[in-house]
């Protein structure tokens, strides 16, 4: 295949421990139909032999090693030293497809006013099963694009000699990323001159890194969904995570970031409170059932008192379960039968 012209995009690969993982993900960049202006590939404190793949790959990649950080710490290294014009990102067990960057970078330039482009994915499991349209497996209730952003548009993208019409769906995410950060890094570029200096990846809340960073952007710019899956998310738990947590230290991440981000910003707290407050509702209450299923009744009840101090008493039929097994002896072994139960009974 013809490599072409490259574009102005620094490409950022924040990597922990994964050797072999990270060099082929730099191998799927360098195999770019639009090859990028430079590849940074930041070390955060791997003890494998990162480093020496690292420096096979010579004056191909700038390689920056440092004390390990985590991802945003990480990220965020690159971002000091990136010159681009687009800052496109790339989790080190991730794979893009060979026109990812050719077909974003055109799209950003088609339409200049969105400052986030992302896309759909495919994921490749432990087994090597395929699943595409990655993104509407990830929730229960997937968005519904031409019902969430505002403008809808076929755009042109080159595909082997011709070209191929691609759906694109813009506007304002900022309140959707309320609820779920629907935006996977790797799928994404951004335009660097929207990262302003107080734009950065959190260091101290490594489960919403990625989901901060983005909100930040949506609040200010209009963002863009293309309908098509540009990378290769290699799902599985086999290696190494720089954003590994129980599911009460997500939750409660999730709520700082709703404290830092949304309910800082006046003008949208003003419009959306009730709607702020029910999402935080809905987190107490998980985090209050959580909290129950590992016997932690303290903290069990401390959630219920969250969840019904916000008056937002959405979900109250569980909310009255998970409340009575916070306070009955023996409530959690309660609680998991009947989960058991349920699952036994949807099988």
């Amino acid at each position: 295949m013809q490599v072409r012209d490259p574009v102005d995009v620094s490409v950022i690969i924040p990597t922990y421990n994964r050797a072999r993982l990270v060099a082929e993900s730099i191998e799927s960049v360098l195999r770019q139909t639009r090859p990028p202006r430079e590849i940074i590939v930041v070390d955060d404190g791997s003890t494998d032999e990162t480093r020496q793949v690292l420096a096979s790959f010579g004056n191909r990649i700038i390689a920056i090693h440092q004390d390990n950080k985590g991802v945003g710490g990480a990220r965020n290294s690159a971002l000091e030293v990136a010159q681009g014009r687009y800052l496109a990102f790339l989790d080190s067990d991730d794979l893009w497809m060979e026109r990812k960057l050719e077909w974003q970078v055109a799209i950003m330039e088609q339409f200049p006013h969105l400052g986030v482009l992302f896309s759909d994915f495919v994921i490749t499991g432990n087994g090597g099963r395929v699943r595409p349209k990655g993104l509407s497996t990830w929730f229960h209730e997937p968005l519904q694009w031409d019902r969430t952003l505002e403008d809808m548009f076929q755009v042109l993208v080159p595909c082997m000699g011709r070209d191929e019409p691609v759906a694109l769906y813009s506007g304002r995410l900022y309140r959707a990323l309320l609820t779920n950060c629907y935006i996977l890094p790797s799928c994404a570029i951004v335009r660097a001159a929207c990262v302003t200096p107080d734009i950065r990846f959190p260091e101290d809340n490594h489960h919403c890194s990625d989901w901060e960073f983005f909100a930040r952007l949506a609040r200010s710019y209009p963002v863009g969904f293309m309908d098509v899956e540009t990378t290769i998310n290699r799902g599985g738990d086999e290696w190494p995570r720089l954003t590994r947590m129980s599911a009460a230290a997500k939750i409660r991440f999730h709520l700082r970031m709703i404290e830092s981000v949304w309910k800082s910003d006046a003008e949208f707290l003003t419009a959306h409170r009730d709607e702020i407050r029910r999402v935080e509702a809905d987190l107490y209450l998980q985090l209050a059932k959580h909290h129950v299923m590992h016997s932690n009744m303290r903290d069990a009840r401390a959630a219920i008192g969250r969840w019904l101090l916000l008056g937002k008493l959405n979900g109250w039929p569980t909310g009255i379960g998970v409340a009575l097994c916070a306070w009955f002896p023996g409530g959690g072994a309660l609680l998991r039968s009947m989960r058991s139960l349920m699952r036994s009974g949807s099988d």
